[in-house]
């Protein structure tokens, strides 16, 4: 009967052995500290938070830098007809073909502070470098010549702050919600008031300067969606900004100061797009992007008019990477390709955010 009953207690203790091996293998989200007691559940893997901070907000409690720098490139061309239609059928006057070429580079330091999980407080300052070139069919007033000329320029752009909430955490049946309010201030050169200057023997009139920002301070509102369903990630944001009006001692590219209101026209944006963590340190998102912008006014001498050709749509599809270097460090990378006539024809970004 010992045995028998030493048998038993035996089997007993190798079946809850047994069964405290499995589960521990069944919870791999759980993590341990000191002498074995459970304090936390793991962190994501660290390509799924650069997701979360590309695409979405996370809120970490950590101060992270955002060094990037963004290229863009657009090529317009226009056809101008300077002259009248005799008899319905014969053109008389000039007949001119303009380009217009436009590089930008725009060099930004992004800061991140997360207050707590559900907080978070962005800044970005921005330097941008143009170049553009402006092209014409006529010089000289001859079919066969084309004229070119080049204006570039350097200096700060627009900075702005953004301040994140998260308002309602991720759940197996809901998205995480994020909701931000953010102000862009005029630190950048305006375009308002650049005087004119046509070159030498060309019929090709250009800007003498190119601005660096908007000119006005703007308030910008947005809520983000995000949802993981393993293994892909989807998003999308709704957004809006109102520039306020300003007023300008010159709004003229004529000579002499001709003063002035400008209110720009505010935009909504609307995004959405999915990304796969393809292992722990790799991702890839797919995304759209649309902003649609209304017509700008302009107040002189007492009366208001629209601007002609103010209001844009810029839709953008997005190809997008990041690569975890180490536990503190990514490298990400975005190109945009520009799907309307307002929007850049390219668009390429690169990104190191560095955690401290």
């Amino acid at each position: 009967m010992n045995n028998n009953m030493s048998a038993q207690e035996a089997r007993v203790k190798w079946s809850l052995v047994a069964i405290g091996i499995a589960g521990l293998s069944a919870t791999p989200a759980v993590a341990q500290e000191g002498d074995g007691g459970v304090v936390r559940e793991a962190r994501p893997s660290k390509s799924v938070e650069d997701v979360l901070r590309e695409e979405h907000t996370l809120f970490d409690n950590r101060f992270s830098i955002e060094p990037s720098i963004n290229y863009s490139y657009s090529d317009r061309s226009k056809l101008a007809l300077r002259g009248f239609l005799a008899l319905d059928a014969i053109f008389l006057g000039e007949l001119n073909l303009d380009g217009v070429e436009t590089h930008i580079t725009t060099f930004d330091l992004n800061m991140r502070y997360g207050f707590s999980n559900r907080l978070e407080l962005g800044v970005t300052i921005p330097f941008v470098y143009r170049s553009t070139t402006y092209q014409s069919i006529g010089d000289d007033l001859s079919t066969e010549r084309e004229s070119e000329v080049n204006v570039d320029e350097a200096a700060l752009g627009d900075i702005s702050a953004t301040l994140s909430y998260r308002l309602l955490p991720e759940t197996p049946t809901r998205p995480d919600v994020v909701i931000s309010a953010g102000v862009r201030a005029p630190t950048g050169k305006d375009p308002y008031g650049i005087g004119l200057r046509e070159d030498d023997n060309t019929n090709l009139i250009v800007p003498t300067e190119l601005p660096t920002g908007n000119g006005v301070w703007a308030a910008t509102t947005s809520v983000s969606l995000l949802k993981t369903l393993d293994p892909a990630i989807v998003f999308g944001s709704l957004g809006y900004t109102y520039n306020f009006e300003e007023s300008f001692d010159d709004i003229s590219a004529s000579s002499g100061d001709q003063p002035g209101d400008v209110d720009l026209g505010d935009s909504i944006q609307v995004g959405f797009g999915t990304a796969f963590a393809l292992n722990e340190r790799l991702s890839l998102a797919l995304s759209y992007s649309h902003e649609h912008i209304r017509k700008s006014e302009i107040t002189s001498n007492g009366s208001t008019s629209k601007v002609i050709d103010s209001d844009a749509n810029v839709g953008v599809f997005n190809i997008g990477g990041t690569y975890a270097l180490n536990d503190s460090t990514s490298i990400v990378t975005n190109l945009g390709i520009g799907l309307t006539d307002d929007a850049s024809d390219i668009s390429l970004t690169f990104r190191m955010p560095f955690q401290l």
